[in-house]
């Protein structure tokens, strides 16, 4: 059997996103007592070289050249401040030369997560490029746009936007007032007012982001298309599962209309239609429908994608696991695994799609005692379990906790209630067995005390 390796699930969302209780979830395997995970990585102690191999060799050599010094460590905040120094002393304040090691000392603070004189210096970069090149010069977007970024970073977001903000006002000004250049820094906009809890003025950015490309492009482009599905992807993280359906329902339309019934645009947004039903839990026939016709597309076509064959039958056997009835006996998973022979990443996706624990159907964590300040106290369970070939788990058991108590059973009962996609070994459907998740959360100091608010 592979190797199992981390996998990213799905994971609860609100209004904050996906994230709203967890920092991530991380999927891996044990082998002997220990596991790989984000944050906890077994080592074991590094081997001895053997004798005359070419490390004892160059300790030889050292030992017979004592004047050879290992060269010294450059720090990069004190060789970015020496440069800024010898950049003003040799060109002025007020010069490209300066403003860049601004820019590069600002950059090496950041790094060294010195956020406050990071930001100093972020200003002083655009200062110095405006007074070269005026108060709207674009060269003043890059330092604007690192400077929201080092600002979100240290959790101010409300600085965070407005660093955008000013970014986006110049990249109107030196490019028009609909350039498509501006939506990395909506993105980045939507990001911070989610974690200022403005979902609002959050979804507006990206109602923005889509209007600038529908007008650069022809409304059934794949420009078009692309930025419809980004719309419903950031729908679907807030949970608005119907209002994403409309968006996947819109691309459709758009490709029948102007590419005909039997075009092979089509797949995607069938897919996306399907799968928000398995993801809202909600077993409505209209979601396998979808997926089915996604697949009958496919097979009518001469010359198939292998991938995106292989991901509708995948997201046709997460169905039958999510929601089935009796036992499901893996074949859309074996068809896709044998068409992923024929595509160039094929072992990888093989890998990603079925080693490791990938849900299927998320139940959701009690979020009492948890908090959605990033300053808040942080926690994790890990769990060891079993996955059977239906996609139920079995021997789940707790591995860790911190705070001991405050989640373990919250965390223990999701796993049993969730589902998983079956393992496949060689193709063949396995028994998945000692997987490991780590759930990460942030708590409210006043709960931890009181141990495990579920078993009260």
């Amino acid at each position: 059997m592979p190797a199992m390796t981390p996998a990213m699930p799905t994971i609860p969302r609100s209004s904050r996103g996906r994230t709203w209780l967890l920092a991530w979830l991380v999927g891996g395997a044990f082998a002997s007592g220990a596991f790989s995970q984000t944050g906890a990585v077994a080592t074991e102690p590094a081997a001895q070289p053997p004798a005359g191999s070419g490390v004892a060799g160059a300790a030889q050599s050292d030992a017979a050249a004592p004047d050879l010094v290992p060269a010294e460590t450059v720090d990069p905040v004190a060789a970015g401040e020496q440069l800024l120094k010898s950049n003003i002393a040799q060109y002025g304040g007020r010069s490209l030369q300066v403003a860049e090691a601004h820019l590069d000392l600002a950059n090496a603070q950041r790094e060294a997560k010195d956020f406050d004189k990071a930001a100093e210096n972020y200003l002083a970069a655009v200062e110095a490029y405006r007074a070269v090149d005026g108060p709207f010069t674009p060269l003043a977007i890059g330092p604007l746009t690192s400077l929201g970024d080092n600002y979100h970073e240290a959790n101010d977001d409300t600085n965070a936007v407005a660093a955008y903000s000013e970014a986006r006002t110049v990249s109107r000004r030196a490019y028009g007032l609909h350039n498509t250049e501006q939506i990395v820094l909506l993105d980045r906009m939507s990001r911070s007012l989610l974690d200022l809890n403005q979902l609002s003025e959050a979804e507006a950015q990206q109602v923005e982001a889509l209007r600038l490309v529908q007008r650069a492009h022809e409304p059934a482009s794949e420009e078009v298309l692309e930025a419809i599905y980004k719309y419903a992807e950031w729908l679907g993280d807030r949970l608005y599962f119907q209002l994403q359906r409309d968006q996947y329902a819109r691309a459709l339309r758009l490709i029948r209309q102007t590419y005909g019934d039997d075009d092979v645009r089509q797949v995607k947004a069938l897919l996306g239609i399907g799968n928000t039903y398995r993801e809202e839990r909600n077993p409505a026939s209209m979601g396998i429908s979808a997926l089915e016709e996604a697949v009958k597309l496919m097979e009518a076509q001469p010359d198939r994608d292998p991938v995106a064959m292989a991901m509708a039958l995948r997201d046709i056997g997460d169905w039958a696991v999510a929601f089935g009835k009796m036992g499901y006996s893996g074949t859309e998973y074996q068809r896709a695994w044998q068409i992923l022979g024929s595509a160039a990443n094929g072992d990888e996706l093989r890998r990603q799609w079925f080693t490791g624990a990938n849900y299927v159907l998320y139940e959701p964590i009690s979020p009492r005692g948890l908090s959605t300040d990033p300053d808040a106290l942080s926690g994790h369970v890990t769990v060891s379990f079993d996955i059977d070939r239906a996609g139920n788990t079995n021997n789940v058991m707790l591995v860790e906790s911190q705070p001991p108590g405050l989640k373990d059973e919250a965390v223990l009962r999701h796993i049993r209630r969730s589902r998983f996609r079956p393992v496949l070994d060689e193709g063949a459907v396995v028994v998945g067995r000692s997987l490991a998740i780590q759930v990460k959360f942030r708590y409210l100091t006043e709960t931890a005390a009181g141990g495990d608010e579920d078993a009260r």
